[in-house]
């Protein structure tokens, strides 16, 4: 088992240390039957499931994803139908489901973090909480402590800070959101970027091989920094690359791209072993 969670009366524990990262299969529904998240036992090689990250309120854009020769820019990421949305239409699949779901949330103000969170504690599906600090705006340790300060005094679940490429000061602040409160760190997101379309150029995020060097030094410096577990991902792509970021410090990997691509690769995989 890979404990998430070891110091929460909750637990968060995985049967293998692959995840589903933030957005990587949305909310799950979509790819439930090509994964067989209902069928005993599970085959689909996944511990956990994070779902896309969910803001208190809708909000519509169209997102969009561009090839580059370094790998995916992701624009207007942040599409998503709303918590409540979230809670009514998609959490009761959840409850069926043969692995912990995580939801991903963002929020800018504690206030409106805990209204989201107020939502969520309404369903038993939720097996944990992301707070993911870049789309949050906390990009700072005190912001980012802010938010994990409200997260903490309105849910006990356990609750997941996801860092940053583009933050600065990245051991400054999972040094705070620790001390906040947080029992596990996610790295990373994507790396910010932009391409070019033929009204300008258009910003988001990078994902793809590219990262995984980036990423792996990174990780190297955070899991020396703090004790609490963390997920790693970003450029995952291969049996390889998972390896290297569980012998860097990881606790469990995040999954993104590779998943678009081919949603047996956990399965493949063998659970990294």
């Amino acid at each position: 088992m890979y404990d998430l969670a070891p110091h929460n009366p909750y637990t968060l524990s995985l049967t293998t240390p692959l995840v589903a990262g933030a957005g990587s299969v949305g909310y799950g529904v979509e790819v439930a039957r090509q994964l067989g998240l209902t069928s005993q036992p599970p085959t689909h090689g996944l511990g956990a499931l994070l779902t896309r990250t969910t803001t208190l309120r809708p909000i519509r854009t169209h997102p969009q994803i561009h090839e580059t020769p370094a790998g995916l820019v992701l624009t207007d990421e942040q599409a998503n139908p709303g918590v409540r949305t979230v809670r009514e239409r998609f959490a009761p699949l959840w409850r069926n489901w043969n692995l912990p779901v995580i939801v991903s949330v963002a929020a800018e103000h504690p206030a409106e973090l805990e209204r989201l969170l107020t939502e969520l504690e309404a369903s038993e599906a939720v097996r944990g909480i992301e707070l993911a600090l870049a789309a949050s705006e906390a990009l700072t340790p005190h912001a980012a402590q802010s938010l994990i300060t409200a997260a903490r005094a309105t849910t006990p679940l356990p609750l997941i800070a996801r860092l940053s490429g583009e933050m600065a000061t990245m051991l400054a602040i999972a040094e705070a959101v620790v001390a906040a409160g947080a029992d596990c760190l996610a790295l990373t997101d994507g790396v910010p970027a932009a391409v070019a379309s033929a009204t300008g150029y258009r910003e988001g995020l990078l994902y793809g091989p590219a990262l995984h060097p980036i990423v792996l030094r990174q990780l190297t410096a955070l899991a020396a920094a703090v004790t609490v577990p963390i997920i790693a991902g970003g450029g995952v792509t291969s049996l390889a690359a998972a390896r290297a970021l569980l012998d860097a410090g990881a606790t469990a990997v995040s999954l993104d791209t590779v998943l678009l691509t081919d949603l047996r690769a956990p399965a493949q995989w063998g659970a990294c072993g």
